[in-house]
């Protein structure tokens, strides 16, 4: 991630493949990459682009169309002012994402 970022240009974008004995795969990408989707963001997408699809229609709409949208919109929001704000739903995102993944241990 950042690593790479502070190399010299022209930065190479690079897929490591590793295969573990054991048959398993690990990928890591350096540079530029689509991020790899979990379930529940593809579903999140699709419900997102299934309520939009037939609101711009007849204009055809895909699922790359809304994420482009999301994003600039996002870009937009951080540069009209609202940095602070963003930032600070970011960070609730990632600690609400952190805690589905690693919840509190059961009292006794």
């Amino acid at each position: 991630g950042l690593a790479w970022e502070r190399l010299p240009e022209p930065r190479p974008q690079l897929t490591l493949e590793v295969i573990f004995p054991s048959g398993q795969e690990q990928i890591f990408y350096l540079g530029p990459h689509a991020p790899r989707l979990t379930p529940k963001e593809i579903d999140l997408l699709h419900g997102i682009w299934l309520e939009l699809s037939s609101e711009v229609a007849p204009e055809e709409i895909h699922h790359h169309d809304v994420i482009h949208f999301a994003l600039e919109e996002l870009q937009h929001e951080i540069g009209n002012g609202r940095r602070e704000e963003i930032v600070g739903r970011l960070r609730e995102h990632l600690h609400d994402i952190k805690n589905r993944r690693s919840p509190e241990p059961a009292a006794r």
